[in-house]
C-alpha cells in the first residue's frame, strides 16, 4: 500500500527544524541549570566549612578566655600607664642649676642680680631679674652679654632708676630656650 501522507514535506521540515533547534537548546539550558547546581552546591559546601571553622575559633576564644587573668591584666595596664607618666616625667625634668650657672656665666663684671623670679610655663623659662650695675654702660653690657648668647631669646628691660648706694638698678626679662631646662650634659 503506497504511504499517503497529507501533511506537505515543506512542514515537515519545519518540524525537524525546530526538533533541532529545541534539542540544541535543551542541552544548553539542562547543561546551565546542571552547572548552577553544581556551583549552588559549592557554595553551600563552602558555606559549611566556613561556619566549622568559626565555631573552630569561637571554641578557641573561649579556652583563652578562661586562662585569662582579669587581675594581672588590670595590673599590667596600671603598670603601662605609670611608666608613661615617670617617662613624661623624665623627659620633661626641669635643671634649674644649668640656668644658674648660665645666668652666672652672662654677668659681667660690676653687675650683681639681688632677686630673681623664674617661671617654665608654655615651653618657655622666662627669668625676672631686679640687679644693679655701676654704669648704663655696665648695664648695656649685660643686656649685650645675655642677647649674644644662644639659648637666650629674648631680654628686655622693664625698669630703670638711680640707686641710693650709687649705679643704676634695673629689672631685666630674660627668655630662655626650653632646652636649657630639660637637657643635662
Amino acid at each position: 500500500m503506497p504511504d499517503v501522507n497529507l501533511v506537505p514535506e515543506e512542514y515537515k521540515k519545519r518540524r525537524k527544524k525546530l526538533g533541532v533547534i529545541f534539542s540544541k537548546t535543551g542541552g544548553v539550558v539542562l547543561g546551565l541549570v546542571i552547572l548552577s547546581l553544581l556551583f549552588y552546591g559549592g557554595l553551600l559546601f563552602y558555606q559549611d566549612k566556613q561556619n566549622k571553622e568559626l565555631d573552630s575559633i569561637k571554641e578557641q576564644i573561649k579556652v583563652l578566655d578562661q586562662k585569662r587573668d582579669p587581675e594581672m591584666e588590670k595590673t599590667v595596664v596600671d603598670l603601662d600607664k605609670k611608666l608613661g607618666i615617670l617617662k613624661e616625667i623624665f623627659e620633661n625634668h626641669v635643671y634649674w642649676s644649668k640656668l644658674f650657672n648660665k645666668i652666672e656665666e652672662l654677668t659681667v663684671f660690676q653687675a650683681y642680680f639681688s632677686r630673681g623670679k623664674f617661671d617654665f610655663s608654655g615651653g618657655i623659662a622666662e627669668v625676672n631679674l631686679s640687679g644693679n650695675a655701676l654704669t648704663y654702660t655696665i648695664l648695656a653690657k649685660q643686656m649685650k652679654s645675655f642677647q649674644q648668647d644662644s639659648q637666650v631669646k629674648s631680654v628686655r628691660v622693664s625698669t630703670i632708676s638711680l640707686s641710693t648706694e650709687g649705679g643704676i638698678n634695673f629689672d631685666l626679662k630674660v627668655i630662655f630656650s626650653k632646652d636649657i631646662l630639660l637637657n643635662y650634659d
